[in-house]
């Protein structure tokens, strides 16, 4: 047996064979007898060795390829997953700009109208003038109607 692992005893015999067939000088020289039942059962045991270890590359390979198939369904739901929440996160962010830009009217609007509205020196002149006047003490028309007719009344 090799470091590689494999028997290479085979290899081995054959050369020893060449190395027979050199020694012995003519073609129809006498052979040394090898039992070919050795052969067999050298080659039976490298067949099962093989036979093994191609089986235990298989049972690796399917095993590489349902962890393949498992990453992949996962991926491929995880894929899924994150689209949903993409497409989820787009909504609100449109819901999002909506509300914002219906903000922005409303307080562009708010600006217009407090821009018409009046100033708080503007309020300050007034309140000045209305002291200044004092409008309550003003007399409407019903009493000067009244205040009339009670005067026509008392002159004549």
């Amino acid at each position: 047996m090799s470091d590689s692992g494999f028997n290479l005893s085979f290899v081995d015999n054959k050369s020893q064979k060449k190395e027979e067939k050199k020694d012995s000088g003519s073609l129809f020289s006498q052979k040394t007898k090898e039992d070919p039942m050795k052969y067999v059962n050298d080659l039976s045991n490298q067949l099962h060795n093989f036979s093994r270890r191609l089986r235990v590359m298989e049972e690796g390979y399917i095993n590489i390829r349902k962890k393949f198939q498992l990453t992949e369904q996962n991926m491929i739901s995880n894929n899924k997953s994150q689209i949903s929440e993409i497409k989820t996160i787009n909504s609100d962010i449109s819901e999002l700009k909506s509300i914002i830009r219906d903000l922005k009217n409303e307080m562009i609007l708010i600006i217009r109208e407090l821009k018409l509205c009046a100033k708080t020196d503007e309020v300050k002149v007034l309140e000045k003038y209305i002291n200044l006047w004092e409008p309550m003490n003003f007399v409407t028309h019903d009493e000067l109607d009244r205040i009339l007719k009670e005067y026509k009344l008392s002159d004549h």
